[in-house]
């Protein structure tokens, strides 16, 4: 599928100058349990050989796949591993990768006394069908990933010229069906450049895990996704709510981080969180993460370098991965009874990309019984005005609320009301396709044969789409598909957008293997 969402500038474009696509909600619980973090990248300076030089940079570096298997099947691969407590059980699992993907290969040349960066292979592997293999498993599963964003189009030069994108999958289902749990998982096929390119190639994936645990304390959870350019124009903020810290004792919160091209040579990039008290933002730090220098081609927990991995790289080369705590000495950066969370990204050297946000939060045991379980106002009292409104807001959501331990919201740029085009794409018979992940299907065409199909999937790889074909068994017919998400109203306004284009107007949404 790989898809390419030209219409991104038109909804995200801030004074010409577009960052990406906003952070979206995933999906938040409210439950005794804790989350857990692994990920790797997949480029390095080599195949297999751990990377440890401290002020190495990718923009320096000749990118080649890291591949850690013997398996022909496979050109990329890495693995990490996962330890969770026994007999817990795993709620939500969210499996990401992302990359910098202008071309297959680049190389650096000097031209007129100037170096340049030369585009030796277009795009030539789809890179949202990757192949994951579980602990104690010989054979890899393969994937299909929703596309989260893709620069190859986006309005910006620089995004334009990197081409990053990300891609996400819910495998919650394929860990609990698998018995799934501690031990080392790997993936494959993540695709990216090879070589050399302006600003360096970087590329990774990372697996988030949400766990219900007796012992845990009670948490909310929540985890947004999009893709952010943070540059030296200007920062870049998200808020967290929908919860109430406790109301005595030490509030505990931590936050999870996922970007591409963060340097360690490169500093002056900054995480922070908006201290309600002192009226300022904190700067997050750690003993392997610096105030001044957060994002640092790194993957670590907490104080520590996360390297229960393979290959153990120190430095991941533009890949960060960070689980850290917000430090909150005496409460005076998060208070008691606190309904919000600010975090704000900013750079004055480096340029970031941002797609993963998580946030967690032990939270008070009356506010979950009364406002969760049971949809009565919440008694909340001295708060600051601007909190107060956001939990009144909150209060009038969940009063809509049927399930008290998991509460999962739509992406906040949902549809709301769906129209009758949507609703009767919605309604329609499912198409029985075998070997295709179930869920929804953007069709920009249809064949009797295979030869036209093939010059019409030309054409739109011509037009800046990457498509894939299927057949569907009851009639023979060839189908192009361009996009594909199991949430149809996400999916559908991007529909709209498409609709807009040459040769999409026609466009629809097609159901496969939901019934």
């Amino acid at each position: 599928m790989c898809l390419i969402i030209r219409i991104l500038c038109l909804f995200f474009a801030v004074s010409g100058f577009s960052q990406g696509v906003s952070f979206q909600r995933v999906n938040e619980y409210y439950l005794h349990g804790d989350s857990r973090v692994i990920g790797n990248n997949i480029l390095s300076s080599d195949s297999r050989d751990a990377y440890d030089r401290p002020r190495g940079i990718n923009d320096q570096t000749e990118m080649v796949y890291v591949n850690i298997d013997d398996d022909s099947d496979t050109y990329s691969s890495s693995s990490a591993d996962l330890k969770i407590p026994a007999n817990t059980k795993i709620v939500y699992a969210g499996l990401y990768w992302a990359a910098t993907y202008p071309g297959a290969v680049g190389k650096q040349k000097v031209r007129g006394g100037r170096i340049v960066y030369d585009l030796k292979k277009k795009r030539d592997r789809p890179f949202d069908l990757v192949q994951l293999k579980l602990p104690n498993k010989n054979e890899y599963i393969q994937v299909q990933g929703e596309l989260v964003y893709d620069g190859m189009v986006d309005g910006n030069t620089d995004l334009k010229n990197a081409a990053p994108y990300v891609c996400y999958s819910d495998i919650t289902q394929t860990l609990v069906a698998n018995a799934a749990g501690s031990g080392t998982y790997t993936l494959a096929n993540v695709a990216a450049l090879e070589g050399e390119m302006y600003g360096g190639s970087s590329a990774g994936w990372m697996l988030y895990i949400v766990y219900e645990d007796a012992k845990a304390p009670l948490q909310y959870f929540t985890s947004y996704q999009g893709f952010r350019y943070i540059s030296t124009e200007k920062p870049e903020e998200l808020v967290f709510k929908n919860f109430r810290a406790v109301s005595k004792g030490d509030v505990k919160t931590s936050v999870i981080l996922a970007g591409l091209e963060g340097d360690l040579a490169l500093a002056k990039d900054v995480v922070s969180i908006y201290s309600n008290k002192q009226k300022k933002y904190i700067p997050l730090k750690s003993k392997v993460r610096f105030e001044n220098n957060f994002f640092n081609s790194s993957i670590t927990i907490n104080d520590l370098k996360y390297l229960e991995r393979f290959p153990s790289s120190s430095n991941t080369l533009g890949f960060d991965l960070a689980q850290i705590k917000i430090p909150n000495v005496k409460n005076e950066v998060i208070s008691n009874d606190a309904t919000s969370v600010k975090l704000q990204f900013k750079t004055e050297e480096d340029r970031l990309f941002v797609f993963f946000n998580a946030f967690q939060t032990e939270i008070s045991s009356d506010y979950y019984q009364n406002v969760i379980v049971e949809g009565k106002p919440d008694s909340i009292v001295a708060q600051p005005t601007e909190q107060i409104s956001e939990t009144k807001e909150f209060l009038e959501e969940k009063e809509r609320v049927s399930e008290p331990v998991l509460a999962v919201n739509q992406p906040e740029n949902a549809v709301q009301e769906r129209s009758e085009d949507l609703l009767e794409m919605i309604n329609a018979n499912s198409v029985e396709v075998p070997g295709l992940v179930s869920g929804y299907y953007v069709v920009n065409h249809v064949f009797s044969s295979a030869k036209n199909a093939d010059n019409w999937a030309k054409k739109m790889v011509d037009a800046g789409f990457s498509p894939k074909q299927f057949v569907r068994p009851s009639n023979g017919f060839h189908y192009v598909y361009i996009d594909f998400s199991q949430d149809p109203d996400a999916l559908y306004n991007r529909v709209k957008g498409y609709r807009k284009m040459k040769d999409l107007t026609k466009c629809w949404m097609l159901k496969i293997n939901l019934e």
